[in-house]
């Protein structure tokens, strides 16, 4: 799935659209660009099913690249619904995909939901990139819901940047997540904690966000995070830790782009400076606090890849299973 002319594409009031079929089935995608009326200013990717299941949730994924070329952050995203698509094929449900802004290498770092976003003016295009993706996501079900009834909260995918745009997203908007599935963003776990400030903890929530932490909305999220037990071998040729040896490249507390270097110093002090002592210390923190959160780790598996081999697919496989995990647990609720 990639644009590679815009010219072959059906145009539509709202943008383009075209079909696309994945191992016999058949689908309608949209590329849906804001207008004058809308309430966000990005771009979005709806994937729908020749016919949606009753009751599916929305899957909601956002894009994973670093580049300031909107066709190539267009055709990261379809790459990522394609995936996506796969990984839920035997569900027919609805695949939504914002596209999130890119300043390479710079801050705000859009794609991460780090703490600069807040501080953008408002009237400036990317003035929270979160609220916008909230409007969006309420389109696409509103659109949706005119055709079918689905579930109306989301099951929340990520893998890596898009994971850790992920568990922040949900942080800020728990009310309308279900799951919330993650691979790869096992060390940046958001603890609802006093004792760590925004994004791994609440301490500052209100004061950066502008509105009260929901503790309660955030206990009925189901937290699923899934990660390579070589996670950590890949190390980066920029950051350092505490010993002046390279980082890891997937650890965020290590990466001030995405978490303020004061607030991974004290998240590695609470939690340990090993990513996994640290996810399951954090996970077990948050189970007593009456959490469904668990973590899944691939034994013999890298986060992409490098030297080894990546999650690839365990990862597809976990992703479909805990979708259908949640569909079967949410009919018994029904």
């Amino acid at each position: 799935m990639q644009i590679l002319n815009k010219n072959e594409l059906l145009k539509t009031e709202f943008g383009f659209e075209f079909t696309y079929s994945n191992q016999g089935k058949e689908y309608m995608v949209q590329i849906v660009y804001p207008s004058g009326n809308s309430n966000y200013n990005i771009p979005y990717i709806l994937v729908l099913p020749k016919k949606i299941k009753e009751g599916c949730f929305l899957a909601v994924e956002t894009n994973n690249l670093e580049t300031e070329n909107s066709d190539d952050l267009l055709n990261n995203g379809l790459l990522t619904a394609h995936k996506l698509v796969q990984q839920l094929k035997e569900n027919d449900n609805p695949v939504l995909i914002p596209i999130i802004p890119s300043v390479r290498s710079g801050i705000p770092y859009y794609q991460q939901l780090s703490k600069e976003c807040f501080s953008v003016p408002s009237n400036h295009p990317f003035y929270r990139i979160d609220l916008q993706v909230l409007n969006i996501i309420n389109e696409a079900k509103r659109y949706i819901s005119d055709r079918v009834n689905i579930n109306d909260k989301i099951f929340l995918n990520g893998y890596s940047a898009s994971g850790v745009f992920a568990q922040r997203f949900a942080l800020l908007h728990p009310e309308i997540v279900d799951t919330l599935c993650l691979g790869g963003a096992s060390g940046s776990i958001p603890v609802p904690s006093s004792e760590l400030e925004y994004p791994l903890g609440i301490a500052d929530y209100s004061d950066v966000v502008g509105k009260p932490f929901d503790l309660e909305s955030y206990l009925q999220i189901k937290f699923r995070y899934y990660v390579g037990a070589l996670e950590t071998e890949r190390k980066s040729l920029e950051r350092y830790d505490e010993n002046g040896n390279f980082a890891p490249m997937h650890d965020m507390s290590y990466f001030d782009r995405s978490v303020p270097n004061s607030v991974g110093v004290k998240q590695r002090i609470i939690f340990g400076k090993d990513i996994f002592e640290r996810s399951n210390k954090q996970i077990l923190l948050m189970t007593r606090m009456g959490f469904d959160i668990e973590q899944q780790v691939f034994e013999g598996r890298t986060h992409n890849d490098y030297n080894g081999i990546g999650v690839n697919e365990l990862g597809d496989e976990y992703v479909s299973y805990i979708y259908n995990q949640s569909v079967t647990q949410n009919k018994k609720i029904i």
